[in-house]
This record gives C-alpha cells, structure tokens and sequence, in this order.
C-alpha cells in the first residue's frame, strides 16, 4: 500500500479534538481524568451496542462514526504518542488516520467505525488496544510500513456476529 501523509491544517485538528471532547462528554468520561484504557472501553462498548441496535447516549444521527473515531483516535495519541494525518492511499483514496510515531502502524478511526456501525467487521477496538499496550501480541513491522493493523486483528470468539 503506498501511502502519502501530510499533517492536518489547524481548523481540521481544532475540529477533531472539538469532536473528541463531545464525545467524551456524551459517554461520561474526562479525557483527562479517565484512563485511556477505560475510555477505549467505552468506544468498544458504544460502536458495538450500536452494531447490534442498542439504545445508547450517542444516536445514530450524531454522526457516531466521527464522534467515536475521534476519540478512539484521541486516546491512540494520548497513550502511544501516534499522530494524526491526512492521508492518500494508493494515489486514490484519501482518509483521515491515526499513525504511530515510526510509521510502522496505521489505523483509520473514522472509517473502521463505520465499517463496525455497518456491520462490515466486528469491533475490535479494545481487542487492538490492548494488544497494543501489552506490545507482545503484535508482530514486528518495520518503520514506515504503514501496516493497517485493524485489519489483522480478529477476536478467537466473535462477541456478536454480523448476521
């Protein structure tokens, strides 16, 4: 996968972090006293409720799949030090993502829940940040691979299927 970065302008990252603090609040969480952990939590908890049409603080008119991608994304910089970036793949597509300091990782927050708010793919959020903070269930990549993990990372036992 070829991948071009660029770093967001100002009003882009205002906007996201903006999104990230509503969000926070929706789910009753403190960015800055809740652990990212249980904020992850949260997320997970939140896109996969939705995914299985659960009532939950955040409607599907809010735009879930900004709101919880930012904040997915927000804690992916709090705990891991991975930034955001504009990106082009493929000389095609263009996305907003989430990529780790040496560029060995990649995730895209906003198109992964709504991939899981569409049931294209079961949530794995908390799965992969946990992996994550463990840092011994993913293999190495090299830097500057740009390896999309969400899509190498699957429950042994689903939580709920797609059906």
């Amino acid at each position: 996968m070829k991948v071009e970065e660029s770093t967001p302008d100002k009003k882009r990252m205002d906007l996201i972090s903006a999104v990230a603090l509503d969000a926070a609040k929706l789910l009753g969480v403190s960015l800055e006293d809740d652990s990212s952990q249980s904020i992850i939590d949260k997320v997970n908890e939140t896109v996969t409720s939705l995914a299985l049409g659960k009532n939950t603080v955040v409607s599907g008119d809010e735009n879930p799949d900004l709101l919880l991608g930012a904040l997915w994304g927000a804690q992916m910089k709090r705990q891991f030090s991975w930034y955001w970036a504009d990106v082009v793949l493929d000389d095609s597509i263009n996305e907003v993502a989430m990529i780790s300091p040496n560029q060995e990782m990649i995730i895209f927050p906003f198109s992964f829940v709504g991939a899981c708010l569409n049931k294209q793919c079961i949530c794995t959020l908390l799965l992969a940040f946990n992996m994550l903070l463990e840092n011994d269930r993913i293999c190495e990549i090299p830097p500057k691979t740009y390896e999309n993990i969400m899509l190498s990372i699957h429950h042994i036992v689903p939580p709920y299927s797609l059906g």
